[in-house]
């Protein structure tokens, strides 16, 4: 069932500055969809229309199959947690959670089960009495995270929440959200620009660029299926290698209607493969990433990345690499995907 469906929407402001065009998209009950893609593609205003935030200029929002047109964002049943946390900073951090349920009539008695509960969960607990000041960063985002989650709504909204946090803690607290959506298997709706945030935690990823949808599907779709040259080069660390075809030899025998082609540098292989491409140019970069080695080659086809698993390796200078022709993708003029 869905629970969000967005039916040809759009989104103007002052000017005739359009920022969402003709969006369609549906969010299904009990996913943690993620809505990915660059500064300024239009994923934090479609959160934001969602929450009720931001008016639909056309088109249709409707949740759970009413539309939100007439309804403030008080009455759509949602929850949403900003990047700034926005907690209050005089109360403590029992009085951040419970405010919202005092303000709603919630009874004393369902209040302190609610919050005992959610305390819990997001492990806060021990930390009822302290106010903002004299906590982490990750607590006071778990603080956010519980005053939205106290509320039991049907959708939960989240814009880029953990931006803010150094790359421990966020990675911490990515393994916590996981969590907490399967515990609660609630409908989460996530913004993000860092597609590695998106990849780890999204059951549905929707990739956005200048208002439009690029592709959706599930992390592993979009990755290894990309639609267009756009999913091809935004997903991925590092991204797929795209080349232009008018640079490539003639005996590579690429399609006729292929302008760019393309591989993932886990394709690239270090020794001759069968039916294969074989590149060669000269080692720019060597990256020791642990369990694997990431190499930088400049060729005559353009600069290229490719990933090494045997890390006693050390290539160097000017070496020779194949990519297996099943694991290219074409795409047209159009820069869209080509299908046999």
């Amino acid at each position: 069932m869905n629970k969000i469906s967005l039916e040809h929407v759009d989104k103007c402001y002052d000017r005739g500055v359009q920022v969402i065009e003709d969006l369609n998209l549906d969010i299904r009950e009990g996913s943690f969809t993620i809505l990915l893609g660059p500064s300024g593609c239009g994923k934090s205003t479609t959160l934001r229309m969602i929450a009720g935030l931001e008016e639909v200029s056309g088109g249709t929002l409707s949740i759970n199959g009413e539309d939100m047109k007439d309804v403030p964002p008080g009455e759509r049943d949602i929850a949403m947690v900003f990047q700034n946390y926005a907690i209050y900073p005089t109360m403590t951090v029992r009085g951040n959670i419970e405010f919202g349920l005092k303000n709603a009539g919630v009874p004393k008695a369902e209040r302190n089960r609610r919050i005992q509960e959610i305390g819990e969960i997001t492990g806060l607990n021990g930390y009822m009495k302290r106010k903002p000041n004299a906590l982490s960063g990750g607590q006071r985002q778990r603080v956010a995270l519980a005053r939205a989650l106290v509320k039991n709504p049907q959708v939960f909204l989240m814009d880029e929440p953990l931006s803010n946090l150094d790359a421990r803690l966020r990675a911490q607290l990515r393994t916590e959200l996981i969590e907490l959506h399967q515990k609660l298997g609630t409908t989460f709706v996530y913004v993000t620009h860092d597609q590695a945030e998106a990849m780890s935690m999204g059951s549905h990823i929707v990739l956005m660029h200048e208002g439009k949808i690029m592709q959706q599907g599930s992390p592993e779709e979009i990755y290894r299926d990309p639609e267009n040259v756009f999913t091809a080069k935004f997903i991925g660390t590092p991204p797929m290698n795209v080349l232009e075809t008018g640079c490539c030899p003639a005996s590579w025998k690429f399609p006729e209607q292929a302008v760019w082609a393309g591989f993932r540098p886990e394709h690239v292989e270090f020794g001759e493969t069968p039916d294969s491409i074989m590149l060669e140019g000269n080692v720019l970069t060597r990256e020791m990433l642990g369990a694997e080695i990431l190499y930088k080659l400049d060729t005559p086809q353009g600069c290229i990345q490719a990933r090494d698993y045997h890390t006693d390796a050390h290539h160097q200078g000017h070496i020779r690499v194949w990519v297996p022709r099943n694991s290219i993708c074409f795409f047209d003029k159009k820069e869209e995907r080509l299908r046999a």
